[in-house]
C-alpha cells in the first residue's frame, strides 16, 4: 500500500520560503512593469481621461487599455518574440509581404487584383496624356519613364507565387494606350532584362544600383535620340563612384516587421552593393544663366530615391537633374506637388521625366487624386 504524500515544513528547511518569494517577486516586477508603462501615457491622454463625461460613459477605461497595450515596456520584446516565432515555424512576412525563395520578398501589391484595376489604369493614362497636352502648349516636353514590377523582372526568384494572369499584359497595354496619344514612353523592361544578375534588392521592392544605372544609362541614351538632350555623358570612373559591399535592411523587411527580430531568429541581412555616386554639378559660370537650369526635371515615386538612380542619371545625362521625387508619392504626389508650386511657375523646366511604376496603376483613387482629374477636366493643372 502506498503512502499518500505528507507536506513538513521541519524537513523543507529554507525551501518552505520559495513559493512564497517567487509570488512576491512575480507582484513586484509587474508593479514595476505597470508603474513604468504607465508613465510613458502622454500627459494629453492622461487629461483626456480625466474628464468626468468619459469617465462615466466607460470611454476612460477603453482609453486606458489602449495606452497600456501600446506603451506596455515589455510590447516590443513580445512582439519581436511573436514574429520570430511565425517567421521561423510558418514564413509569415505579415499582410503587405510576401516571400518568394531563399533572401527573396515581394510586395503583396505586385501580386493583388485591385476592384476597378483597368478602369483606373485607363483614368491615369488619360490623365497622364492631357498633363503631356497642356505641358505641350507651355513648351515643355513630357517623358515617361515606365517602371515594371519587381515580380515581372525578378520572376525567376518568385518561388510559385501566384500572380493574376491578367497581369501579363498589364504593362504593354497602358503603355500602348499612353503611345497611342503621342505620349513617349520609355520601357524600362528593356535595359533592367539585358543586366547580368539580379536587378532588383532582395528584401527591398526596388531596383539596386545595377539595375539602376542601367536604367538611367537607357533614359539618357532615348532621350539624345529623341534629341531632347544635347549633353554628352560624364566620365563614370573610381572618382565618380566609390562602391562597397554592406548589409542593407530593405523597405519589405521592415514591412515584414523582421527588422526587431533577434539576428539569429530572422532571415540573414542582404548584402548589397552600396555607392557614393557624385552628380553633375551646375557650373560656377552658369549658375545666373538658363543654362545653368537642371537639364531635366524629374517627378516620381521612391524608386527614383532608391539604388543612386538620380545621381547615375546625371552623369549619364552629363548634366544636373532636379530630383522632384517623392517617397509614398504614389501614382500623383510629385506631379501634384510640383506642378502646384512657385518654382514651376517661375522657373519653368526644360524637360521633365515621370517616372511612374506599374503596381500605381491600377491602385484605388485617393480624394486627393480624384479631385486632381476633375482639376484636369477642366483644362487646368
Amino acid at each position: 500500500m502506498s503512502e499518500s504524500f505528507q507536506y513538513r515544513p521541519e524537513k523543507a528547511g529554507v525551501w518552505k520560503y520559495l513559493p512564497a518569494l517567487a509570488f512576491g517577486l512575480i507582484t513586484f516586477g509587474g508593479l514595476i512593469a505597470g508603474v513604468r508603462s504607465l508613465q510613458q501615457i502622454p500627459a494629453e491622454k492622461w487629461k483626456e481621461m480625466a474628464d468626468w463625461h468619459k469617465v462615466a460613459q466607460g470611454e476612460s477605461t477603453r482609453i486606458l487599455t489602449s495606452q497600456l497595450n501600446d506603451h506596455f515596456i515589455f510590447s516590443k520584446d513580445f512582439a519581436a518574440t511573436e514574429r520570430a516565432v511565425s517567421w521561423n515555424l510558418a514564413r509569415d512576412t505579415g499582410a503587405q509581404v510576401r516571400p518568394g525563395c531563399s533572401g527573396w520578398f515581394f510586395l503583396t501589391e505586385e501580386l493583388t487584383t485591385f476592384d476597378g484595376g483597368a478602369q483606373n489604369a485607363r483614368a491615369r493614362a488619360w490623365m497622364v496624356t492631357e498633363v503631356a497636352r497642356q505641358l505641350k502648349q507651355r513648351g515643355i516636353p513630357l517623358v515617361i519613364a515606365m517602371v515594371p514590377d519587381k515580380a515581372r523582372i525578378e520572376t525567376a526568384h518568385t518561388c510559385g507565387l501566384h500572380r493574376p494572369a491578367a497581369f501579363a499584359a498589364r504593362y504593354d497595354l497602358w503603355m500602348n494606350e499612353v503611345r497611342a496619344a503621342g505620349v513617349p514612353v520609355l520601357d524600362l523592361r528593356e535595359p533592367l532584362q539585358q543586366v547580368q544578375g539580379e536587378r532588383y534588392y532582395r528584401t527591398d521592392s526596388h531596383w539596386n544600383e545595377a539595375g539602376a544605372n542601367a536604367v538611367s544609362a537607357y533614359i539618357a541614351q532615348q532621350l539624345r535620340q529623341q534629341q531632347l538632350i544635347a549633353t554628352e555623358a560624364a566620365p563614370m570612373n573610381a572618382e565618380t563612384v566609390k562602391s562597397r559591399q554592406a548589409e542593407r535592411l530593405g523597405d519589405l523587411y521592415k514591412l515584414s516587421s523582421l527588422n526587431d527580430v533577434p539576428l539569429w531568429a530572422r532571415p540573414a541581412t542582404e548584402v548589397a552593393t552600396l555607392s557614393d555616386v557624385t552628380p553633375v554639378a551646375v557650373q560656377s559660370d552658369d549658375l545666373f544663366g538658363d543654362s545653368g537650369l537642371p537639364a531635366i526635371s524629374l517627378i516620381g515615386t521612391s524608386f527614383s530615391l532608391r539604388g543612386n538612380f538620380v545621381p547615375f542619371l546625371s552623369r549619364h545625362v552629363g548634366a544636373p537633374v532636379a530630383n522632384l521625387a517623392k517617397d509614398g508619392g504614389a501614382f500623383d504626389g510629385a506631379a501634384q506637388a510640383f506642378f502646384h508650386s512657385k518654382v514651376f511657375e517661375q522657373e519653368p523646366p526644360k524637360l521633365i521625366v515621370w517616372e511612374i511604376p506599374e503596381r500605381m496603376l491600377q491602385r484605388s483613387f485617393d480624394a486627393k487624386e480624384r479631385v486632381w482629374y476633375q482639376t484636369l477636366k477642366q483644362g487646368k493643372l
